[in-house]
């Protein structure tokens, strides 16, 4: 015999509609602030093509938008896979810390790198917020082995292939401005920009000379919270910036999501980003392979 069950009422329907849409917001949240913010993500990048079938690229590891806290299973994963890529330049590209207490954690972490040939870093916009200016941000870098670049140039040769080298100041809390022209070499040479803000793409002229061949920038955090991959905002000095490559209207970019959190700890459809950038120097190729 059939028998019919209780009636579905319009009551009945919102009232499931609501606890399953708040079970997914639930789950949003809870992936947000437990597991998004804890996973690493590798991405590898190629610029340029070999010059001859024996060269070696040029191996370039960024690491940027740190804001250590502490030594976590995020540092320990990082500091991991920053060793097993056994990087010929390393570069922080500022945002290491963001409370003046974060110096000794960030210390810790330095020191657990790998001792890489060649180690550079720039500040960043929460640096200045944490109390540090430039003079003693670099004082504290030095003593773990970082040079930092306060709107200054220095060059390094791989593989028979010079490559300069500008870090600039941050553009939100410093003062970018052009290096002394004592720093520059021969306008032939390959020029690697590294700049916090990626807005600083649209200010170029003043600051870099000759035109760089790439800069690579975080900052924006990929909008840190994005669901679905949509950035709902990025921080003044973002400009129409917020992760990945840009190619167009200017010399070629990469933006780096970054590996920790800036202001709440939540990630959501932007995930910490370790760089692995992989360069052919000398190939004079302005484009990346994608």
């Amino acid at each position: 015999m059939f028998m019919p069950g209780p009636a579905f009422t319009r009551r009945g329907w919102l009232k499931t509609t609501l606890a399953a849409s708040s079970g997914l917001a639930g789950g949003a949240i809870a992936e947000s602030v437990a597991i998004e913010p804890q996973l690493l993500a590798t991405t590898h990048l190629e610029f340029g093509t070999p010059v001859t079938q024996a060269q070696r690229p040029l191996r370039v590891v960024q690491l940027s938008d740190l804001h250590l806290r502490g030594i976590n299973r995020l540092e320990e994963d990082l500091l991991k896979a920053v060793t097993a890529m056994q990087p010929d330049l390393l570069v922080l590209t500022g945002d290491a810390i963001d409370r003046h207490w974060g110096v000794e954690p960030l210390a810790e972490f330095l020191d657990a790198l790998p001792a890489t040939a060649h180690r550079l870093a720039i500040i960043g916009n929460w640096e200045y917020r944490a109390g540090l200016d430039g003079t003693t941000f670099r004082r504290l870098l030095d003593r773990h082995g970082f040079r930092c670049l306060l709107n200054e140039s220095v060059t390094l040769v791989h593989e028979g292939q010079p490559l300069l080298i500008t870090g600039l100041d941050d553009l939100v809390a410093g003062r970018p401005a052009a290096p002394p022209a004592s720093h520059r070499c021969d306008p032939t040479s390959d020029h690697l920009l590294l700049a916090h803000c990626p807005a600083t793409r649209d200010q170029l002229p003043p600051f870099a000379s000759p035109t760089p061949n790439l800069i690579l920038s975080g900052h924006t955090h990929g909008g840190q919270i994005a669901p679905a991959g949509i950035c709902l905002v990025t921080p003044p000095g973002s400009g129409d910036y917020v992760a990945g490559w840009y190619c167009t209207n200017g010399p070629a970019m990469y933006v780096s999501r970054g590996i920790g959190t800036s202001t709440v700890p939540i990630r959501l459809g932007s995930l910490p980003e370790l760089v692995c950038l992989q360069w052919w120097l000398g190939s004079r190729t302005t484009l990346p392979s994608v």
